[in-house]
């Protein structure tokens, strides 16, 4: 499943970072967001992190594949998607080009008798932030580096938005959580971002510090959330240029009670399209996170290493995986077209089409481990919408490096369905 490139440490290691255990078993686990390395992180001329404010659009001599999975998504070739619910449908009409964001349209000139274009034909921009947890730990100006790359291209690209999909910071520590903080609120007042907290951002009993750090008070366009005063589980209702959309953001391995919640949440917006934002949904290779069928035995080919119900949170009170939020969920309310998760090293995507014909597109991104470095080098993903062309062109880039990934698994376009 994984390539050479991957490094790999026995689980023994990861348990003494502090991951949660398995019993008496014993394998190889791949590196992830569950532990830390036992070296010491890379070093890197951090010096030299300056924000690109050139506008993002494809640039095909920058570094190629710089590695991914041998499985990348299952998007189905023969035009159709085919999920455990049973659900059977065509696939979206766009099939993935690996076509980038186009930069935006200039104004006509004065005496062309030709207006600029109206404000429905820009394509407006949705910034992904993958795992940063070793930016709060070790590496801040890289963290710093991505969010002066959205304030300078915020004009440029018309973000709208920043997601970020969870583990924040790799240990909930004061320390750690002031790198985060500082780094995200750059963007009050400019770009609206909704976080969501990860398994590294929580202790076993979901305690975080996180609520210290970003709360409704600071973050006016959030909506509301489940409990008063935390974060934990909140949405947002967010202009993403001419169409809004419902942002609802839910904790790792969520509850049962916050999955209730989410549910009542979709159901007073049903017009309006939505993102779930979640740091535990899809696999590595494409596949959703599902405990009832990869099991708890990691001496099986189909297990899945670092699964929801492996930590422990809250079993009393239910811990979702993938599988149990599609089938809870996500199927259930057509409003819900994007999925964005993190969590597992890896970038893969699913589209999913319901029985009533509405799709979603399932999409994960985690950088943490890429080439197997503690690191992740500040890929953060660039979702355009366009709605013209009703597509959504994705691309994958580092400031830091002030390069894209442009092989097909991180740099593609998705249709639009609206």
């Amino acid at each position: 499943m994984h390539r050479s490139w991957r490094l790999l440490v026995p689980l023994l290691a990861a348990l003494a970072a502090g991951c949660g255990g398995l019993g008496d078993e014993k394998p190889t686990a791949p590196h992830n967001d569950a532990g830390r390395s036992d070296g010491v992180p890379i070093q890197l001329d951090t010096q030299s992190l300056l924000p690109d404010t050139s506008p993002v659009s494809p640039d095909t001599t920058a570094m190629a594949d710089a590695g991914g999975l041998d499985t990348e998504g299952t998007e189905a070739g023969d035009g159709t998607s085919t999920e455990a619910g049973g659900e059977t449908g065509p696939a979206p009409a766009s099939v993935d080009s690996g076509v980038g964001p186009e930069a935006p349209a200039e104004p006509a000139s004065a005496d062309s008798g030709v207006g600029p274009e109206a404000p429905a034909a820009r394509p407006a921009t949705i910034i992904v932030l993958p795992d940063t947890q070793y930016y709060a730990s070790s590496y801040p100006d890289v963290f710093a580096g991505q969010t002066k790359w959205i304030l300078a291209q915020q004009l440029p690209l018309n973000i709208a938005a920043v997601l970020h999909v969870g583990d924040i910071v790799d240990g909930d520590t004061q320390s750690q959580w002031n790198v985060a903080g500082t780094s995200m609120h750059s963007l009050d007042g400019k770009v609206p971002y909704v976080v969501v907290p990860g398994n590294h951002d929580t202790n076993g009993s979901r305690v975080t510090m996180m609520d210290s750090y970003f709360g409704p008070a600071s973050m006016p366009w959030v909506n509301g959330t489940m409990t008063a005063g935390q974060m934990e589980n909140n949405y947002a209702l967010i202009d993403v240029g001419p169409q809004q959309w419902l942002v609802i953001a839910l904790e790792f391995g969520p509850r049962d009670a916050v999955v209730a919640w989410a549910e009542k949440v979709l159901k007073a917006y049903p017009t309006t399209p939505a993102i779930l934002l979640t740091h535990a949904y899809l696999y590595s290779d494409g596949t959703r996170y599902n405990v009832a069928v990869g099991g708890t035995d990691s001496s099986k080919d189909i297990f899945q290493w670092w699964y929801p119900q492996y930590y422990g949170f809250t079993p009393a009170e239910g811990i979702n995986d993938g599988e149990m939020l599609w089938q809870k969920l996500v199927l259930p309310n057509s409003n819900v077209r994007i999925v964005l998760c993190g969590h597992q090293t890896g970038w893969a995507r699913m589209t999913s089409t319901r029985p009533d014909g509405t799709s979603v597109h399932q999409v994960l991104s985690d950088y943490q481990w890429l080439d197997g470095k503690n690191f992740g080098f500040g890929y953060l993903r660039v979702l355009q919408l366009d709605y013209v062309k009703k597509t959504i062109a994705v691309q994958t880039y580092s400031p830091y490096l002030q390069q894209y990934l442009t092989d097909d698994a991180n740099q593609f376009t998705l249709d639009l369905n609206l």
